[in-house]
């Protein structure tokens, strides 16, 4: 559905009828794929680096002490407007780093060793940009304590304060993801893991796994929030046709920390899956039995591990246009037997209508083959849907949908 569009129309004593154009996304014809032979070759062991995001993955703001007493030993800073913090994450007091901002001269100081003494720490001054009241520092690397151990951090950190220095705040952004760029039988895919580090039980390490195509890879996901394209790092993978057993770990090599995931081939018990619908790019589904199963382009009839699949992301592709499954309504797939089961296209408009007194209220979805509701990934906003009324043969009411 797309989020909220809603009109409403005087109701009179004449028959309502509303005229809408379907929107079909169509593709090739379905294709078998038998068993799980001649499948790709998978990489058993799949390197991950940091890397940056043009969005943001999940952030929390702090307003500084009000007291701000001196910590234990400090570098030479202004008479006025120096704030000084604890970061705090999670309920671990331990995790606690204590943070200088001297902000006339736009210098930041961590105490990355956390002794208290800012003054030892060669890495933890920094240079902030921006205006002087208003000041940032991007890329930050914070050695954060995980279950994993130390784990660094790349965060971004704006600085607020007011021009008589009464108060101050401290923003973080997490920016960065582990990823690398895997092609599988001539298809890119993004393979990434994802910290939760500002989470209110304090920082983990790869907590979610997304993977989905290289070409998607701009479309902003959270971690706060978490969105429909990531899921919890699952134990069990279905991918490329293949069952894996996967893990994760962290090293470092050459002074860069990677993340590096193990892919160990399983052999579950399978079970037909017919997949009809059109224009499926990839979908992801998790099952009871723990595997997460990535499917490609799923179409005709795969093999997957047998189990109680619950479908996670739909996503849709013909040519320019593009499209996701809301996930509004739960779809759930037992593929404990050989199952059929229907997935995006063709999509098709429609329109809800509810009474209120005097009025009718029209909301608008794009259907499913599905019966899910889904929305056009790249719409124009500012050209809401259209609908027409007729009464008699003749054209009573036009008007246009709202998005909100």
């Amino acid at each position: 559905m797309t989020a909220g569009c809603r009109s409403g129309a005087g109701l009179k004593t004449f028959i309502l009828a509303c005229v809408l154009v379907a929107l079909t996304l169509r593709t090739a014809p379905a294709q078998e794929v038998a068993g799980n032979n001649s499948l790709p070759d998978v990489p058993r062991e799949v390197v991950l680096r940091p890397e940056a995001v043009p969005y943001e993955l999940e952030s929390v703001s702090w307003d500084f002490d009000r007291t701000n007493a001196p910590f234990l030993k400090e570098p030479e800073t202004s008479q006025q407007h120096v704030f000084r913090f604890l970061l705090r994450f999670g309920k671990d007091t331990n995790n606690a780093l204590a943070l200088i901002w001297d902000q006339p001269k736009h210098k930041l100081y961590l105490d990355l060793n956390r002794n208290l003494d800012l003054t030892d720490d060669p890495t933890g001054a920094f240079s902030s940009t921006g205006k002087e009241f208003q000041q940032v520092l991007t890329n930050v690397t914070l050695p954060l304590k995980t279950a994993t151990g130390l784990h660094p951090a790349r965060l971004d950190l704006h600085l607020f304060t007011d021009a008589q220095g009464r108060w101050a705040q401290v923003r973080l952004y997490s920016r960065s993801l582990w990823q690398a760029k895997v092609a599988v039988e001539g298809r890119e895919w993004q393979v990434a893991v994802l910290d939760n580090l500002l989470g209110r039980d304090g920082p983990a390490a790869a907590e979610f796994l997304l993977l989905r195509p290289w070409t998607l890879r701009t479309n902003q996901v959270s971690v706060r929030y978490v969105s429909a394209e990531i899921v919890p790092f699952p134990d069990q993978l279905y991918w490329a046709g293949r069952a894996f057993h996967l893990e994760r770990r962290f090293v470092t090599e050459g002074g860069t920390p990677l993340c590096k995931l193990q892919l160990t081939p399983q052999e579950p018990p399978f079970v037909e899956l017919k997949m009809s619908g059109e224009s499926l790019n990839y979908a992801v589904l998790r099952a009871t039995n723990g595997y997460t199963a990535v499917l490609g382009e799923p179409r005709g009839t795969l093999k997957v591990p047998q189990g109680v699949y619950s479908v996670r992301t739909v996503w849709l592709k013909r040519g320019p246009a593009e499209a996701f499954r809301l996930g509004d309504k739960p779809l759930v797939v037992n593929a404990t037997v050989s199952t059929n089961f229907a997935l995006g296209g063709p999509l098709t408009n429609s329109v809800t209508l509810d009474r209120s007194g005097r009025k009718l209220l029209m909301g608008y979805q794009l259907k499913g083959a599905d019966g899910g509701s889904y929305s056009l990934a790249k719409q124009d906003r500012t050209k809401p849907p259209e609908f027409t009324v007729y009464y008699g043969g003749k054209k009573a009411l036009a008007g246009k949908f709202e998005f909100g």
